[in-house]
């Protein structure tokens, strides 16, 4: 609450002057992200990948999943073909329900809570409320904060618009034997007048994927608000409610696949989560004070209120709770729920001088969590149920922030260092047996990224950082030596982009990590498996041939070394880390017609620290396989008059139906978790 106070004075005293404007006020950016254009990306001193919303929806993607296959460094593991409980890993740093990576939406933490429980285990997000993604691997991590050893992914949504407009879009996925999954969106928005600004959203997706046992429906419902309150002063609003419901159809075991990979055998598996969102950002241009050229005061604040449930099917025989191969005899279901609220005041100052040029920022957070965990257990012969764990996790954090752009040679040469500092508190209370404790952690975070504009064509950076990662409700409760995560990440790269046709990419990482925690199937626990080195290579290029009008072609590498580097398996990959990965795709548009054709390649990885390469007796553990997908889509302007435009795209996912799967996921780690098969998608947007 101290923290709120000395925010709430700085405000204050801020918005006393801004009587000082003038009107040739410099405006000043201090989020460092700015709109993720991928303009901006040419001077990001840091790996970064804007998925541009042309590239999103003509791309040949059914979900946000399929999107970011193509962003090399991004692996997904596809549980349920609807996009609904995303497993992301960034340079292969995994942990059940995309626990490693920072995602925002709008710059807004979209976790859970954003420190004790980062894993998404409800995931508020739906393909068709989505603009562009930006994906960024580095250089960020003294702003954003924690959890970006791996980056940020930061998902931006379709903006109010100046005009007045309204789009109803209908998508469905034909799975094949009666299986369809249809998306249904609709928006209507726009500037009422130079002051105020509305938008509305509804998207409802519903229907099966392609296994049995796989029936869902998601209802993500959001009213935005923009108010200018002057020419240098805005407030943004938004309100978002979003509830999923969905049948989990799990992993299967080895028999169980080679006889039907579509099957279920896990009927009592299922999900439900729901949130309410609010968030208020406003901002302010300061203009001309004293000796500081330029400043900007931005002030954030969200809250959100959720809970989500599991269910699962489970046996009671010792050591073989997961076994996909026995029926099950016991329902648990783990009810969470959470109250999170938390606000970020930022100052950002240009001061010019003759030689050199900087820019400060300066800014804190503070957010607290209220977590109740439960577990409950059913008995499917007694229909009797009892409460096993009943806890209580309390979280307070806060942070602080500050960084000085140093720009030398005409701005052409730009050093940034900063630091940031986490304080973060995580009381646990279990009320069963009265038992409580804290763990308490602090600590200095530095970071030095550097920038330098060779020529017109040539960009070179270099950046290094540390990150923390707290420790977990899940890693908490299930035991083991767990504690937070320290790592200190380094990148190098070049990028080339000699013309607008041509953008050419290549950097150099490492990751050397402290207490990595890794779950362990075998025993179901995480367990610290100690010092770890990521360390690869990721090239990204793009190009449209100017003798081909019309022809646009990307290709992407990715090279990981994920090594253990002590204790019993030192040398051996670390879990879930695919060595190699390719992204190729090509657009071609004709006449008003699109024409897209995109793959993707992951070689073969672990699922235990081990590196089991045969699944053993209760197929916990062994190798998973690589897998090449294509997909393809036509899209095409259908019909246009004046500010009426009707659109519609036909594609064809996993065109060659590979077969592939993945190590059974969270509630069903046993057995093999198949990934979706051929799909046909077709869609229609009316904007009026």
């Amino acid at each position: 609450m101290q923290y709120s106070r000395i925010a709430s004075a700085i405000a204050l005293i801020l918005l006393s002057n801004i009587a000082l404007a003038k009107d040739d006020t410099i405006t000043v950016n201090g989020d460092i992200l700015g709109d993720s254009r991928a303009e901006q990306v040419k001077t990001w001193p840091g790996n970064r990948t804007v998925i541009t919303q042309d590239q999103l929806h003509n791309g040949a993607n059914r979900t946000l999943d399929d999107a970011l296959q193509r962003v090399p460094g991004v692996k997904i593991q596809d549980e349920t073909g609807t996009g609904v409980l995303p497993q992301i890993s960034v340079r292969g740093l995994y942990d059940s329900r995309s626990g490693r990576t920072q995602i925002l939406q709008d710059g807004i933490p979209l976790a859970l809570a954003p420190y004790g429980q980062e894993g998404m285990s409800l995931f508020p997000v739906s393909f068709s409320t989505i603009d562009r993604i930006d994906v960024v691997r580095g250089g960020a991590a003294v702003q954003y904060g924690p959890n970006n050893v791996g980056g940020v992914i930061n998902l931006i949504s379709k903006p109010i618009p100046v005009n007045w407009e309204n789009e109803i879009t209908q998508r469905a996925t034909f799975y094949g034997r009666g299986r369809n999954l249809w998306d249904t969106y609709l928006r209507t928005g726009g500037m009422l007048n130079d002051n105020f600004g509305l938008q509305v959203e509804a998207n409802q997706v519903k229907g099966n994927s392609f296994r049995d046992h796989s029936d869902s429906k998601v209802e993500n419902f959001r009213l935005r608000g923009l108010w200018n309150i002057n020419d240098s002063t805005s407030l943004n609003l938004s309100y978002q409610y979003y509830d999923a419901r969905a049948d989990l159809a799990g992993a299967l075991s080895d028999s169980a696949y080679k006889a039907n990979r579509n099957q279920s055998t896990r009927p009592w598996d299922n999900y439900n989560g729901r949130t309410k969102r609010y968030s208020a950002v406003y901002n302010q241009q300061l203009g001309s004070l004293g000796f500081i050229d330029g400043a900007e005061f931005n002030w954030m604040f969200f809250d959100q209120e959720s809970d989500r449930d599991f269910h699962v099917g489970m046996s009671t025989v010792p050591g073989q709770t997961w076994n996909p191969s026995l029926p099950a005899n016991t329902v648990q279901n783990s009810p969470r729920n959470f109250k999170v609220w938390g606000t970020e005041p930022r100052l950002s100052m240009d001061i010019n001088g003759d030689k050199v040029n900087q820019q400060w920022i300066v800014g804190g957070r503070f957010i607290s969590e209220d977590i109740g965990y439960q577990v409950k257990q059913r008995s499917l012969a007694t229909d009797v149920t009892t409460t096993t764990r009943n806890w209580d996790f309390d979280d307070k954090a806060w942070a602080g922030y500050i960084s000085n752009a140093v720009k030398l040679f005409d701005d052409s040469l730009t050093i940034t260092p900063g630091v940031r500092y986490e304080h973060i508190s995580e009381k646990y209370s279990d009320a069963v047996t009265g038992f409580r404790s804290s763990a308490p952690d602090q600590q200095w975070l530095p970071g030095l990224t550097v920038g330098y504009q060779l020529s017109p064509a040539w960009f070179l950076y270099a950046n290094a950082q540390k990150s923390v990662r707290p420790a977990q409700v899940t890693q908490i409760v299930k035991g083991g030596d767990v504690t937070s995560e320290l790592s200190w990440n380094y990148e190098s790269g070049v990028r080339f982009t000699p013309n607008k046709n041509v953008s050419l990419s290549a950097g150099l990482y490492r990751i050397d990590y402290d207490d990595q925690i890794s779950y362990n199937s075998l025993n179901d626990s995480y367990e610290n498996i100690g010092k770890t080195r990521h360390q690869g290579i990721e090239l990204e290029g793009y190009w449209s041939p100017a003798a081909v009008s019309g022809l646009k072609l990307h290709a992407g590498y990715a090279y990981l070394d994920a090594e253990q580097m002590n204790g019993q398996y030192k040398g051996n990959q670390v879990p879930y880390a695919s060595r190699q990965q390719v992204t190729l795709d090509s657009s071609y548009e004709w006449r008003d017609t699109t024409f897209t054709l995109a793959g993707y390649y992951f070689s073969n990885s672990y699922s235990d620290a081990a590196n089991t390469v045969h699944d053993n007796a209760t197929q916990s553990a062994g190798q998973m396989p690589a897998y090449w997908v294509w997909n393809a889509q036509v899209s095409r302007d259908l019909w246009a008059s004046g500010r009426n435009k009707l659109s519609g795209y036909v594609g064809v996912n996993n065109l060659f139906n590979e077969e592939y799967w993945f190590r059974g996921i969270d509630t069903s780690p046993w057995g093999r978790q198949p990934a979706p098969g051929r799909s046909v998608t077709a869609g229609l947007t009316y904007k009026f």
